[in-house]
């Protein structure tokens, strides 16, 4: 064999090899199973995502909560040598906390994290007892369509001047019924913590199954990589 026939032999050789190798990749690439793996991977990385974002709403939600709660405890502790400018004070502080509370609502994904009807909750506090509502629309205070609460300034004003204990009496309610109803809704049992906890065991689960997937994947890359080297060997 001349030294031209050795060179186009090895040539040859090389050729097929490089089209062997460039055939393994296609086939793995267009392989039922990997294009699953990567398919489970794509929709659990999609799931992680979401249920990762709702337990960051509830999360805030739920700080909002605690807040409006504070604040409405804070009315309880009205007394009789309270100042106008002091209760006025502690109820505009309620009511940017309240209506906080509203707007994290709002942001949150509601159908599918349940805070609207944990806000709902909230909010029915307000009409619980008519005749408080009464009280309050007569010194100012109201709820907007949207949830939102306000406060008139001088209706306020004028209220407390011709009775001030009515008006103390009045926000130490409202305060013990919001109270209330944010105790319920942040107890262990209540259903801002199920719904917490069912989420975070959703997303407890979606991580493990995406190490299994993970694991999974890397395995069947290594099984692959070893076949394609033994098919290629026996070109060499």
């Amino acid at each position: 064999m001349s030294i031209g026939q050795v060179s186009s032999a090895s040539t040859s050789s090389a050729t097929t090899s490089s089209q062997t190798a460039t055939q393994a990749a296609a086939t793995a690439a267009a392989n039922p199973l990997t294009a699953g793996i990567n398919r489970a991977t794509t929709k659990l990385q999609t799931q992680l995502a979401t249920a990762t974002a709702n337990l960051s709403t509830l999360g805030k939600f739920k700080s909002s909560v605690t807040v409006a709660q504070a604040s409405a405890k804070s009315l309880t502790t009205l007394t009789s040598s309270s100042t106008s400018d002091e209760v006025k004070k502690a109820l505009t502080a309620f009511i940017s906390d309240f209506n906080n509370m509203v707007a994290a609502t709002k942001t949150a994904a509601t159908d599918t994290s349940g805070v609207g009807t944990l806000s709902r909750g909230m909010t029915r506090a307000m009409t619980a007892d008519f005749s408080k509502v009464d009280a309050l629309r007569q010194m100012g205070f109201t709820k907007a369509s949207d949830g939102t609460l306000k406060l008139d300034s001088a209706k306020f004003d004028a209220a407390f001047k011709a009775g001030s204990s009515s008006v103390q009496s009045t926000l130490s309610k409202l305060g013990q019924l919001v109270d209330k109803a944010a105790t319920q809704e942040l107890a262990s049992g209540g259903r801002l913590s199920s719904v917490m906890s069912a989420f975070s065991s959703k997303s407890s689960t979606l991580q493990l199954q995406q190490s299994a997937l993970a694991k999974a994947a890397q395995q069947y890359a290594n099984f692959s990589s070893s076949s394609t080297s033994s098919v290629l060997s026996a070109y060499q």
